[in-house]
């Protein structure tokens, strides 16, 4: 499927809110920065995700499934395990207490249960989330009927704020079920039937949820009330973002050089980077003691120069193996149900 580079720069733009969260002192308080970040990714997930699935549904159910599964398996399964088993191996901890967890991708699961962060890996929620997504998504969009398929992802992005409404606690936020209207916007985005639709709402609505999120949240007594009206403000401002740029060329920011680099990496920057403190602390002398700017300088710098390394040495191999393994015949449009 041809690559979008407005895309590319929004996911330069997500690793950056993210990095800046929790890379940079004076946002470690700014939640919804790092929120910001992750929602991006997740409506970016949804709709590619979704676009691929909706233009291989004329292919034989079991033969799509396999070529998805496959495929997804070598952009993300190497890189993923290669730093989960080199963290075990420095012993950053509580990589090597937790290491079941991680591997099976239920980190989400893990932090859910302790009711709290958890140093170094408390980053990998997100990609649990993600791959839970990447196991049940494909079954609903080839098996649900098109004109039940848009009533099931606004009914699944519903349920999101509910979810964590309902459950509440300060971990809600990891769950699946908590992410799904991030998810569901991305998936709305490429569904050809909704897909303009869902730029208008979000346009419309986004902004306005994020500005009364951020005005009347101090005066909300519940914490989990005001987050849940920042996540989805996030996704419904994402929605339109995501929308508008995957379908307007001239958005030369997101295309520039640089933001196109930072997009392609962002994969392996994102998993490198919850484990960059703690290697810095140990190895760099005197790193704890440093000013915040050259600590956040050499936390960037080694993140990106890891994730280049990654991406060279180790993604660009498994990805030119996909179509060796599964060749993926030229896609056309997405049929419209």
């Amino acid at each position: 499927m041809k690559r979008i580079p407005q895309l590319d720069g929004l996911r330069a733009i997500a690793l950056m809110c993210v990095m800046a969260f929790h890379f940079v002192p004076a946002f470690e308080h700014v939640a919804a920065l790092g929120s910001m970040g992750v929602r991006l990714f997740f409506v970016l997930s949804g709709f590619l995700i979704t676009q691929i699935l909706m233009a291989s549904r004329d292919q034989a159910l079991g033969a799509s499934l396999q070529s998805f599964y496959l495929r997804r398996s070598l952009r993300i399964f190497p890189v993923f395990y290669t730093v989960l088993a080199l963290a075990w191996l420095l012993n950053i901890g509580p990589v090597r207490q937790t290491f079941t967890w991680h591997i099976s991708y239920l980190t989400n699961a893990y932090l859910f249960h302790r009711n709290d962060w958890h140093g170094s890996i408390s980053h990998l929620w997100s990609l649990a989330v993600e791959q839970q997504f990447y196991v049940l998504w494909p079954f609903l969009v080839f098996t649900v009927p098109g004109r039940w398929r848009t009533m099931v992802v606004v009914l699944a992005m519903c349920a999101a704020p509910l979810s964590r409404w309902v459950i509440g606690g300060p971990m809600t936020s990891v769950l699946p079920t908590s992410c799904l209207d991030s998810l569901g916007a991305g998936a709305l985005l490429a569904m050809p039937a909704t897909a303009s639709r869902a730029r208008r709402v979000g346009a419309i609505t986004g902004i306005p949820v994020l500005v009364a999120a951020w005005w009347f949240g101090p005066l909300v007594q519940n914490a989990v009330a005001a987050e849940i009206l920042i996540d989805v403000g996030v996704s419904l401002t994402a929605m339109w973002i995501v929308g508008t740029a995957a379908t307007t060329h001239g958005w030369t920011l997101l295309a520039m050089r640089p933001m196109q680099w930072l997009g392609t990496i962002s994969y392996g920057a994102y998993l490198i980077h919850g484990f960059a403190p703690y290697l810095a602390g140990r190895y760099v002398a005197g790193f704890t003691g440093m000013m915040w700017p050259l600590r956040t300088a050499i936390l960037v710098a080694s993140t990106l120069a890891a994730a280049q390394a990654s991406w060279v040495f180790l993604e660009t191999p498994f990805l030119a193996m996909k179509d060796r393994v599964s060749p993926r015949r030229p896609l056309q449009r997405p049929r419209a149900a």
